[in-house]
C-alpha cells in the first residue's frame, strides 16, 4: 500500500477512535443536561478552544489565521458550523437512547449514504466516483450491520 494512502487511513482510524470517545461524552452530557443544551455547550466548548488556538497560532507565528476568509467561505463555516450543532444534539438524543455502538453505527451509514452521493456526483469537488454494485453493496453491508448492532431491548 502506497504510504499516503497507508497515513491517511491512520489519520482517518484516529479520527473514528476521536469519534467513539467524543460520543461517549456526549451521551454522557446529554443524560445530564439534555440533548439540545449538550448539543450546543459541547459546540460553544469547540469553538472556544478553536479561538484558543488561532489566538496563539496567530501570536506565535506573527500571522493573521483567518486572513483570506471571504464571504462564500465564510458562508460554508457557518453552515458546518449549524451542521455540528445538529449533529451533536442528534447523537446527545439518540445515543441514551439506542446505545453508542447502535447510534454510532446508524451516524456512520448516514454518513456513507450522503458520502456516495458526494462522490458520485463530485459534490465535494472532487472528479467524481462512479457508483458501481461493489459500492453500493457495501452501503447494503452497513444497513445489515446497523441493524445487527440495534438493541433488542431499550438499554
Amino acid at each position: 500500500m502506497k504510504e499516503p494512502i497507508l497515513s491517511a487511513l491512520l489519520v482517518a482510524l484516529g479520527s473514528g477512535v476521536a469519534i467513539g470517545f467524543q460520543s461517549t461524552l456526549t451521551n454522557w452530557a446529554g443524560r445530564l443536561i439534555g440533548p439540545g443544551r449538550s448539543g450546543l455547550l459541547v459546540n460553544l466548548a469547540g469553538g472556544a478552544i478553536a479561538a484558543l488556538i488561532i489566538l496563539a497560532l496567530g501570536f506565535l507565528t506573527a500571522s493573521r489565521p483567518i486572513q483570506g476568509l471571504t464571504t462564500p467561505s465564510a458562508m460554508v463555516v457557518i453552515a458546518a458550523g449549524a451542521l455540528g450543532i445538529a449533529i451533536i444534539a442528534g447523537a446527545a438524543y439518540s445515543l441514551p437512547r439506542i446505545g453508542i455502538a447502535a447510534g454510532l453505527a446508524t451516524i456512520i451509514l448516514g454518513q456513507m449514504i450522503v458520502a456516495l452521493l458526494v462522490d458520485t456526483f463530485g459534490w465535494g469537488g472532487a472528479p467524481p466516483v462512479p457508483v458501481r454494485l461493489e459500492r453500493l453493496a457495501g452501503i447494503g453491508l452497513l444497513l445489515i450491520g446497523t441493524w445487527l448492532i440495534l438493541p433488542r431491548e431499550q438499554p
